[in-house]
């Protein structure tokens, strides 16, 4: 054998020990994601099992209270929960024009509707809806940075505002507001928000980590050590261009409150519109800052029998019986979770339908041009 066929076999041997590894690899994640799965399977099963149980003796009397609701607080539910969606779009909305994309609100709103649908609805949910989200805001001009940069403000907004909501209601039902816990709370999601502030004024700081991460990763995926480096400077520098101003924050959080406080308005005229008397403002607070938290576990699409579970148990706990608290919680869940998955599908139709259309005269006028 020549030097070069001797070359070449080692190289096709190397190859084949590369592509022999990087199948490993794969069939080895694929198992993990397999056994990740059905982990979470069986504790949705157990969860809803468990939940069974516990309401079936009430679930006649939460029925009962179903079939004569009170149509005027179901009124306000709806209303409620239609203004709370449309809060959320104007969180991402107001960080969107300080990454300089104008929008406007119909279209903002339609995008979050559908997004919101896909996300609660579909196994695999929340990552379909930010890769949905992802597209339509590089159709509207905003660049990879300005998206990445639009999605952690909103959820840290979003955050601050639940945290606020939740430290209130525990203060309401403990009889007092602990003004330490409140003061410990406020300072940290505050120098959290100052940070986010730092690092979007200055993000060339960012670039000595960010190099490092990336030759890093690069290391453990054998890839060259500077393979992705251009595009993190890339990145950097259009986050230079975003300067959020004081206003933007400040009606970013106002916007976050309204989200979560309409959305609890939701609940609580459920409860009301089956006849619940209750409950409470804290304990609404209580439980909806419970329910909320319990959604951000993603066992099953929209948090079914997770969320539901979390409410009942605090609503129970503060004064409701069993057969209200299902009754409200069903109502609830019908609106916020059913109704609104609805709606949102319908929105992505008509998008979809919009985008064929203008596909359609694109090819045409291309045609007349040809």
């Amino acid at each position: 054998m020549n030097e070069a066929g001797a070359a070449a076999e080692s190289v096709d041997g190397t190859l084949a020990g590369e592509l022999t590894a990087r199948s490993r690899t794969s069939h080895t994640s694929s198992r993990r994601k397999r056994l990740w799965r059905a982990v979470g399977g069986v504790l949705a099963v157990a969860v809803l099992s468990t939940e069974v149980v516990l309401v079936a003796p009430h679930f006649e009397g939460a029925l009962d209270a179903l079939s004569h609701p009170r149509w005027g607080w179901l009124g306000i539910a709806l209303l409620a929960e239609i203004f709370s969606m449309v809060y959320f779009a104007r969180i991402q909305r107001r960080m969107l024009a300080a990454g300089g994309v104008r929008l406007s609100i119909r279209r903002a709103v339609a995008v979050t509707l559908a997004a919101n649908a896909m996300s609660v609805t579909l196994p695999a949910g929340p990552v379909l809806s930010i890769a949905y989200t992802f597209r339509r805001m590089q159709s509207w001009g905003a660049s990879t940075s300005v998206i990445a940069w639009v999605m952690v403000a909103s959820g840290l907004l979003s955050t601050v505002g639940l945290t606020l909501i939740a430290v209130f209601g525990a203060g309401l039902v403990s009889g007092h507001l602990n003004l330490l816990v409140l003061a410990a709370e406020v300072s940290g999601l505050l120098a959290a928000g100052f940070l986010l502030r730092e690092l979007v004024r200055h993000p060339d700081r960012l670039m000595p980590a960010a190099e490092r991460l990336t030759r890093a990763l690069n290391r453990l995926r054998h890839r060259p050590e500077m393979t992705g480096v251009a595009r993190v400077h890339d990145a950097i520098a259009e986050l230079l261009l975003i300067k959020p101003r004081a206003r933007d924050w400040g009606l970013g959080l106002w916007f976050a409150l309204l989200n979560w406080l309409l959305d609890l308005v939701c609940l609580i005229a459920a409860c009301r519109a089956v006849g619940a008397h209750g409950p409470t403002i804290g304990v609404a607070l209580v439980a909806y800052a419970a329910g909320m938290a319990a959604s951000s576990l993603p066992l099953v699409p929209g948090g079914i029998g997770v969320v539901d579970g979390a409410l009942l148990l605090a609503l129970t706990r503060g004064g409701l019986s069993l057969s209200a608290a299902t009754a409200g919680v069903l109502v609830y869940r019908l609106i916020s979770l059913v109704f609104v998955a609805v709606v949102g599908w319908l929105f992505w139709l008509l998008l979809n339908q919009r985008d064929r259309r203008r596909g359609r005269r694109g090819s045409r006028s291309r045609g007349v041009v040809a």
